[in-house]
């Protein structure tokens, strides 16, 4: 045999055998690579699958694991770069397009992503988590529109698949359409009964629809499944407040002070619950510190306005709710408490002056009327007195003090008919010293 032959053969065969080697060398890579990555040893199996393709480029099974545990490890920058080696090698590699998508999402390539998603969804590939994730691209690109078609794209793809229903729920959320987001939610819970954050939002918008009941039920459960969230104690306290359990609100809020010993928020609302209560010295050390960590609250100056009056301090009541009023002058109640801390200094003019911004504010501010009504009463402007006592009792005319505030003014304009038969009225519904009234000034 000719020797250059034997050689060429030789050379070939060796060709041959280092090429089989190579493959079962790079397979064996793989399958290290898979049982690393099986443990979460994300940097060993890294290494081996890069091992693996470096003896056989195009083994898109190694590549793909190899970019897939770059995202693993934090790496989406390189990830992209992998997932696009993959796509050119083989364009209708299908779980390339989702998990580029994927990368470029984290990344903030929310339009590049949607166009990734969209390759996997024509090529058909887990097509109600590529619609999921789309149509959070979407959603991201401001395109409302789009991304709820995407999601309840999603939802008919797999009914059962609860990410769907979830974001679809966060998108109605997002547009105000509360009760439509707590049906979504619902059924993301079915689909997956152990998504704190479904409970958490679903809470949240419960909580939007004034169904605190709800709300704290779904905030119970969070606690339960000892979900790592902020503030969990602390929303549930103000759920509570809301339904009046003022005890339970502040025992929340005593928990959320633990964890958070400095939240301004917290302690508003625990002097709100405590002042509730009648705890008004507890209520009173709240309020201070809550101004005392937030003073641009508002609400805390003039919750404590409140707290002075209940205690019959009208002067220190003035100066916190002036206070609250030059933080926000849209606010009906800072300028009543202020009429009506007014009128305990006896600066009738000046309550009534509070009484009618309070009026400007909210036109149905049956108190506003009723007390405007006396301090018009005590300057003697008995007229208009009347006309507020009539807006105040149509606004709310279980109020008795009106009834017998109007007799008064009535019989000082010499409208005895009216005025006694308002005073029968008042002791109708209880007012005692509506009697001697009658008897001095109604003959039956």
């Amino acid at each position: 045999m000719n020797k250059n032959l034997i050689i060429a053969v030789i050379i070939a065969l060796l060709f041959v055998f280092f090429w089989f080697a190579g493959i079962s060398l790079a397979g064996y890579y793989y399958n290290k690579g898979l049982e690393y990555k099986q443990e979460e040893l994300y940097d060993k199996a890294g290494k081996y699958f890069s091992r693996a393709v470096m003896l056989r480029g195009s083994f898109i099974e190694a590549r793909f694991e190899q970019a897939l545990n770059e995202t693993f490890l934090g790496n989406d920058s390189e990830a992209i770069m992998l997932f696009s080696e993959i796509i050119e090698l083989d364009n209708n590699y299908a779980p390339a397009w989702f998990c580029r998508g994927v990368s470029r999402s984290v990344q903030g390539l929310y339009a590049e992503s949607a166009g990734d998603f969209t390759q996997s969804i024509e090529m058909g590939y887990e097509l109600a988590a590529s619609y999921t994730h789309r149509g959070k691209a979407f959603r991201e690109l401001d395109q409302i529109e789009r991304a709820f078609e995407d999601f309840s794209g999603a939802i008919e793809a797999d009914s059962a698949y609860a990410p769907a229903w979830f974001q679809r729920g966060v998108l109605k959320a997002n547009e105000e359409d509360f009760s439509g987001a707590v049906a979504d939610y619902d059924m993301a819970i079915r689909y997956d009964s152990e998504n704190p954050e479904a409970y958490r939002l679903r809470g949240a918008t419960m909580a939007s629809l004034d169904n605190f009941i709800a709300a704290i039920e779904d905030y119970d459960r969070l606690i339960e499944m000892d979900a790592d969230y902020r503030g969990l104690y602390k929303q549930r306290g103000i759920f509570k407040g809301q339904i009046s359990d003022y005890e339970g609100a502040v025992r929340d809020l005593n928990r959320a002070l633990e964890y958070h010993p400095d939240d301004a928020e917290v302690y508003f609302h625990r002097g709100s619950s405590q002042a509730n209560l009648g705890e008004l010295d507890s209520a009173m050390d709240d309020f201070d510190r809550s101004v005392e960590l937030d003073e641009k609250n508002p609400a805390a100056w003039l919750n404590r306005g409140l707290v002075w009056l209940r205690r019959g301090d009208p002067g220190n009541a003035m100066e916190d709710l002036t206070a609250s009023i030059h933080l926000d002058d849209t606010n009906p109640q800072s300028f009543y408490l202020l009429g009506t801390a007014k009128a305990m200094r006896k600066d009738y003019p000046g309550s009534v002056r509070e009484f009618s911004k309070a009026i400007e504010l909210d036109g149905n501010h049956a108190m506003a009327y009723f007390n405007r009504g006396i301090s018009r009463g005590i300057m003697g402007i008995h007229d208009e007195a009347v006309n507020d006592y009539d807006r105040s009792i149509s606004l709310q005319p279980d109020n008795p003090g009106a009834y017998l505030q109007r007799a008064v003014s009535r019989i000082n304009l010499n409208d005895m008919a009216d005025g006694c038969e308002d005073l029968r009225t008042a002791l109708d519904m209880g007012v005692t010293e509506a009697e001697s009234m009658l008897k001095m000034y109604c003959r039956e």
